[in-house]
């Protein structure tokens, strides 16, 4: 479980997975909501951001998930809530 709902402040909440055997060159790391209410609505939903997947890094072993994207000024962008599920997929080489 991804539980990113007590993300507040201007700070980013940080979540390392470690997936033994995760390679970016064959594998793919998907976000998938566990809520209905992290689903947006529309496209113009006003609270999109809380609503919007993490930031992910993928790297061998591992992906980073981050409430918000390293960049952004956290003093005036709104960091995901989200609860989901995380998979690894592995295709076939």
């Amino acid at each position: 479980m991804i539980d990113f709902s007590d993300t507040s402040g201007s700070t980013a909440k940080v979540i390392t997975l470690s997936i033994p055997g995760f390679d970016p060159a064959n594998c793919v790391f998907m976000v998938i909501p566990t809520r209905s209410q992290d689903i947006q609505s529309a496209e113009g939903d006003a609270t999109g951001n809380t609503k919007s997947y993490p930031y992910v890094t993928p790297s061998d072993g591992q992906v980073v998930l981050r409430s918000a994207n390293p960049s952004a000024n956290l003093g005036n962008t709104n960091q995901t809530r989200i609860v989901a599920k995380g998979f690894a997929v592995r295709f076939k080489t």
